[in-house]
């Protein structure tokens, strides 16, 4: 009886050590660990190596009736039109560049400038960049009448891509923001504008100020 059982133990343990045999090895740490995940991020979303404010420009319209939120939506986009109409290339016809609209990671849209360069094995292909927003910055304004007086504003800046860049690239960008400012003033610039009811610029800032 003894032997029987003594025969039937080792073969328990003989299946016990076949079956771990078999199983991945896996430490104890490894049990409680928490399943990761990889996020995914988006081209649009890749730019977060945003650096120095090279450009502001503040609009305003002035709106005497009507919905705030048709007329702002309205002028907010006669802005946008401007920068992503705007010809960059043909401010430096000599700097390879390629200019897309994009979505920051906030959800809203944009407008990238990116200067490119021969590709090596020490280098890619982007050389720095600008990047053109626009935004609301006030809601509506009502008279203690009741009169629906609306004052709008719109902030524009444009910010320096460092991501990629070697060697500064002042006087590209001082180019481009100076070009962008003049044509604002021009026809087509203002035919942009006054599609959006009125958008007047009320000031300017760049880092080339004197």
């Amino acid at each position: 009886m003894m032997t029987y059982l003594y025969a039937l133990l080792l073969a328990v343990v003989a299946t016990s050590t076949a079956f771990n045999l078999e199983r991945p090895l896996m430490s104890r740490h490894a049990l409680h660990q928490p399943t990761r995940t990889t996020k995914l991020f988006s081209a649009e979303e890749s730019v977060d190596s945003l650096d120095e404010t090279l450009l502001r420009i503040n609009f305003s319209v002035v709106q005497g009736a009507g919905i705030f939120e048709s007329y702002a939506n309205k002028a907010l986009e006669a802005v946008r039109s401007y920068t992503q109409s705007f010809p960059f290339a043909a401010v430096l016809p000599v700097q390879p560049l390629t200019y897309l609209p994009i979505k920051m990671p906030d959800g809203s849209p944009a407008l990238k400038v990116t200067f490119l360069r021969k590709k090596t094995a020490e280098k890619g292909s982007q050389d720095g960049g600008i990047v053109f927003t626009s935004r609301l910055v006030s809601e509506e304004d009502c008279d203690p009448d009741g009169l629906e007086n609306y004052v709008l504003r719109i902030e524009l800046q444009a910010k320096r891509i460092k991501e990629g860049q070697t060697i500064p690239k002042v006087f590209s960008e001082k180019q481009i923001c100076l070009a962008f400012i003049k044509g604002l003033s021009e026809t087509k610039g203002q035919e942009l504008l006054a599609e959006g009811g009125g958008v007047v610029v009320d000031s300017v800032f760049h880092i080339w100020m004197e």
